[in-house]
């Protein structure tokens, strides 16, 4: 695979001059004298541009040097499962598709697929659509968990299609030999967050495939299956720019990218469409640095911000650079109305769980004292982690905790209370020792800190015996003394080894028919975004409250929904600037309370 460093990257970025410098960064371009930091006011906030917001000098390419050009209705770019999902849903209905990817392969990460009201869900007993009672509590916590800072126009498209969607993949995929079952759900006994199950996953013949493993093999399927159907994929291909007609104010009706082997350089010419489906920005500092501050604060010491691996699958140190995003802005571009992208993350406590669930059990900080409540899933356990100085956290429990669960139904299997206990003894995952104190010791533990830790332990066994938490509220069907050997415990770092499904989501302005708008909401004529890219679908952090939402929402549902779309002459898409009632004056006129004052009086 071939490797870019970030300094050649940005070669050429110059043209903001020898004060061309990251904002805020205080860091200056290759070759630049060091530059005095640029200080950021109210007033030049929009005018101050960062090193990845301008397209490198060496590009447009002088037009001698495209040696090969196709020209198709639409273009895909980037064979990810929702690049290679809308090209596959577009052909099939007779449209016209080229794909390209920079990856050598067909790409993947996971294998988690959330739809309600499919037709396995139907031959399970599942009674969960976006009708009924569970379906909308699902989506609506979800929409809670991101403070409903969303666009509800795209998250409506995925209630009202995501079972035809699913359906759909599941046909697809079992014309290859797969098999589809569904995760077990997170119970959240306080019932907040629970819900039904719905995500589906994905198995080959020889059973490899479900959350983890899954994605792949799909992606593959789709790949081989767009072949099949007459399509074709160039790979090793990466995207270098958008052409974007009248001076960058028309239709883009091209992308220039580059063989990464020979290094030739290829125009596609799109007639329709071109659509954006280049992954994540995890890799890429600077974006990071100002998308998703907090993230890139927490990451920024184990992030391979230096290697460029479009091949990159189940890695955990960050995906991709952002190169559509990029691609996007250059071009006129708009950034999504959610102030953060929101990260994917997932660093709950350690310790024995059923699916996407942190460990219910007692969770200690390094003071030896509890931190939260324990019963949440495991993206939100990560949250609560981070919070602690040292973003370290420690699990205990005992024997009898195996009885927690009549049977632990989890990822890898089934296992009766017995059989889980012997499984831990066995392991030499957890570390155990006949003795709390002992176990503590072994842990770390020491001097006022054990001492916490063992008065917070013989609480916690007190709390269950009066079903009452002091603490935390844990609900008492939970809560379980700690005082039967064997004694099992864990420690969880978040640092590099623990960051694990670490991606942004989010990123271009997208309305609702994934087309790529400017500032002001009027869409870019012949360009759209699917995927992991498409902006404001989540905000916060990606809380895996419904597993598998980005895989099967808009990787899966919303890219099948555009496929569709762009296949079908007489689909309307959004065209001109939007209906913009209110005005700057509007907008600027004093606020004298008057609007508060009708609603709260009833006039």
């Amino acid at each position: 695979m071939a490797t870019m460093t970030r300094k050649n990257f940005l070669k050429g970025a110059g043209a903001l001059g020898a004060a061309s410098i990251a904002a805020g960064t205080g860091v200056a371009m290759a070759d630049e004298a060091p530059a005095a930091p640029v200080v950021l006011t109210a007033e030049n906030v929009d005018d101050v541009k960062w090193a990845f917001e301008i397209m490198p000098e060496e590009w447009p390419v002088a037009e001698d040097l495209i040696t090969t050009e196709y020209t198709n209705d639409i273009v895909v770019v980037g064979a990810g499962l929702s690049g290679l999902c809308t090209a596959v849903s577009a052909k099939e209905m007779g449209a016209d598709v080229r794909v390209f990817t920079a990856s050598s392969i067909p790409m993947g990460r996971g294998g988690s697929n959330h739809a309600l009201g499919t037709k396995v869900q139907k031959a399970m007993g599942i009674d969960c659509t976006p009708d009924t009672p569970e379906g909308r509590h699902a989506a609506k916590v979800e929409k809670l968990s991101a403070s409903f800072f969303i666009d509800e126009r795209k998250w409506s498209d995925w209630l009202g299609h995501s079972a035809e969607a699913m359906d759909w993949m599941i046909d697809k995929m079992e014309s290859k030999g797969m098999y589809v079952d569904l995760e077990s759900n997170y119970t959240d006994p306080d019932g907040i967050m629970t819900v039904p199950r719905g995500a589906h996953n994905f198995y080959a013949s020889s059973g490899i495939g479900g959350a983890i493993l899954g994605a792949p093999i799909c992606a593959s399927n789709y790949a081989e299956i767009f072949t099949e159907m007459g399509g074709e994929i160039e790979y090793n291909m990466r995207g270098l720019y958008l052409i974007r007609e009248d001076n960058n104010t028309g239709r883009v009706s091209a992308i220039v990218a580059q063989n990464m082997e020979t290094g030739e350089y290829v125009r596609y010419n799109a007639n329709k469409a071109i659509v954006l489906a280049t992954g994540d920005f995890s890799r890429d500092a600077d974006m990071m640095a100002k998308y998703s501050p907090w993230v890139w604060k927490l990451f920024k010491n184990c992030l391979r911000t230096d290697e460029y691996d479009y091949d990159a699958g189940l890695t955990y140190n960050g995906l991709y650079h952002g190169d559509g995003h990029k691609m996007g802005l250059w071009i006129g571009a708009g950034w999504q109305k959610t102030p953060t992208c929101a990260p994917m993350v997932n660093c709950a406590a350690q310790g024995p769980s059923l699916g996407a669930e942190n460990f219910s059990g007692i969770n200690l900080s390094s003071d030896g004292k509890r931190y939260h409540n324990e019963c949440v899933n495991f993206a939100y356990g990560a949250i609560a982690i981070l919070q602690r100085p040292d973003h370290i956290a420690y699990s205990v429990w005992d024997a009898d905790y195996s009885k927690l669960h009549d049977v632990w139904n989890g990822f890898m299997g089934s296992l009766t209370s017995d059989e889980q206990l012997q499984a831990w003894i066995n392991s030499g995952q957890y570390i155990m020792a006949d003795t709390i104190e002992e176990l503590l010791d072994k842990l770390g533990f020491e001097g006022e800190a054990k001492e916490n830790a063992i008065k917070s332990i013989e609480d916690y066994s007190r709390y269950a015996d009066q079903g009452v938490d002091e603490e935390y509220h844990v609900a008492p069907e939970v809560l379980r003394p700690i005082r039967t050997p064997p004694f099992f415990g864990a420690r969880t770092t978040f640092n590099f080894s623990a960051c694990t499904f670490l991606t942004i989501c989010g990123g271009l302005r997208t309305n609702e028919y994934l087309q790529v708008c400017e500032d002001d909401d009027t869409p870019i004529d012949g360009l759209f975004n699917t995927g992991i890219m498409i902006g404001d679908y989540y905000a916060g952090c990606y809380n895996f409250v419904m597993p598998g939402m980005n895989l099967g929402g808009v990787c899966n549902c919303l890219s099948y929904l555009l496929g569709r779309r762009l296949a079908d002459p007489d689909f309307k898409f959004a065209s001109g600037k939007p209906i913009r009632k209110s005005t700057v004056e509007d907008e600027s006129v004093d606020n004298d309370g008057a609007m508060l004052l009708a609603m709260f009086s009833g006039m």
